[in-house]
C-alpha cells in the first residue's frame, strides 16, 4: 500500500521530531541510565535464572520484556534519524552529518 503525499509528509515531520532528541544535551545521559538500568536487570535474571528452587519464569519473562522495550525507546530516534537521512540522501539533499554519528542500529 502506497502512501499518500500527506502520510509520507507526516512521517518525515514525526522522524525529524524524534531525531531531534538525540541532539539534546541530556540525550546521553538517558542513554547512559538505560544500559546501567539493563545491566542491572540482566544480573537479577541471571541469579533468578540460577536460583536453587528453580528459574520464575514469569518474573525472567517480565525481566526480557522490560529491556527488549528500553532498548527500543532508545533505539526509536537513533532510527528515525538514519531514516530521515537515508530518505534526504535518496532525495539528492545534502547533509552535514555530526562526527561520531549514531553507529546504533
Amino acid at each position: 500500500m502506497a502512501l499518500s503525499e500527506q502520510e509520507k509528509n507526516d512521517l518525515r515531520r514525526r522522524q525529524g521530531e524524534l531525531s531531534g532528541l538525540t541532539r539534546n544535551p541530556a540525550w546521553k545521559t538517558l542513554v547512559e541510565e538505560s544500559e546501567r538500568k539493563i545491566r542491572k536487570l540482566e544480573k537479577t535474571a541471571a541469579a533468578l535464572a540460577l536460583a536453587p528452587k528453580g528459574a520464575d519464569q514469569r518474573k525472567l519473562d517480565e525481566i526480557r520484556g522490560f529491556i527488549l522495550a528500553v532498548r527500543w525507546l532508545v533505539g526509536t530516534p537513533v532510527s528515525a534519524e538514519n531514516s530521515l537521512i537515508a530518505f534526504l540522501k535518496r532525495q539528492g539533499i545534502e547533509i552535514e552529518e555530526e562526527e561520531g554519528q549514531h553507529e546504533r542500529d
